[in-house]
């Protein structure tokens, strides 16, 4: 029996993320045919993997065991995979650098800008948009040479370069009656519908939807978003509200959106993140720019 390594990427993507809808939509799939796919999986292994219920997709004891082994196989062939993509850059003495909108606001120009400079002379830098939970695995199976993310990110074998930190602001329509402040507070927040970001892991959740609050409260959620753009359209369209960093204001600027700063929150950063160990020239390059 030979197992399809893509149904075992949609087996690791729900057991990450708890629940077969959001995994359906970070994946790109419809709900229906993802669930066909796990059920074949789990006749192909003879064991059930997950227990499905009304609070989500579970990891049964099975399921938590061949979950580890899943994951070794696919990190083996994102890194076969990531060989020969970035082999094949290298060789049309190309950098690709991988962002999500607003990743270092008006500094990502700068930035390349001193990449270019430092790079050989020919070398061309795409750039190329990434999911806001995809971040890392982009980097690492070779996607891009380089990423430049937004923390929170998971714990796995890269290099993390620190580029700057900024506050976190909520957007909201222009008249929303919290518009009317100059600052806001975390408890100004409490009766609020706060829009809520699916397909992404919970410690990213939590940090950009401050949930749970101090005092152990939870937001009010609202409608559901995948991307800045869909947050903005939401926020300037319904009374929902959204927390994002400062450099939207710039990036996005709206008439009918109002942006105030939360002052009695941890700010957010920007990183630049590579592979972990020795990089390639014009990854290297960019490294250079960034640290100077």
């Amino acid at each position: 029996m030979d197992l399809d390594l893509r149904v075992l990427r949609y087996f690791v993507t729900v057991a990450e993320v708890g629940t077969y809808t959001a995994a359906a939509a970070a994946l790109h799939i419809a709900t229906p045919s993802l669930s066909q796919q796990i059920r074949k999986l789990e006749q192909d292994v003879g064991v059930r993997l997950l227990d499905r219920d009304h609070r989500g997709a579970r990891l049964t004891p099975a399921g938590a065991e061949v979950l580890e082994h899943a994951r070794r196989m696919l990190a083996d062939q994102d890194r076969l995979l990531a060989v020969g993509r970035q082999r094949r850059r290298a060789e049309r003495n190309t950098l690709r650098v991988g962002f999500v909108p607003g990743m270092a606001g008006l500094r990502t120009r700068a930035l390349l800008d001193r990449v270019r400079a430092a790079a050989p002379e020919g070398a061309e830098v795409e750039l190329t948009q990434i999911g806001w939970a995809d971040q890392l695995d982009a980097v690492l199976d070779g996607r891009v040479d380089a990423m430049l993310a937004r923390p929170p990110l998971p714990k796995r074998p890269v290099r993390r370069i620190l580029l700057l930190t900024e506050p976190r602001v909520l957007v909201m329509a222009a008249d929303h009656p919290l518009a009317r402040r100059d600052t806001l507070c975390l408890a100004d927040l409490a009766d609020v519908l706060q829009v809520n970001t699916d397909g992404v892991d919970e410690t990213w959740r939590a940090f950009w939807t401050l949930d749970p609050r101090p005092d152990g409260s939870r937001p009010r959620y609202g409608p559901m978003v995948h991307s800045v753009v869909e947050m903005l359209e939401v926020c300037a369209a319904t009374t929902a509200v959204g927390i994002t960093a400062a450099s939207i204001v710039d990036l996005y600027p709206r008439p009918d959106l109002a942006f105030r700063p939360i002052v009695d929150i941890a700010p957010t950063t920007v990183e630049l993140v590579v592979k972990d160990g020795p990089l390639a020239a014009l990854p290297a390059a960019l490294v250079a720019a960034a640290t100077t």
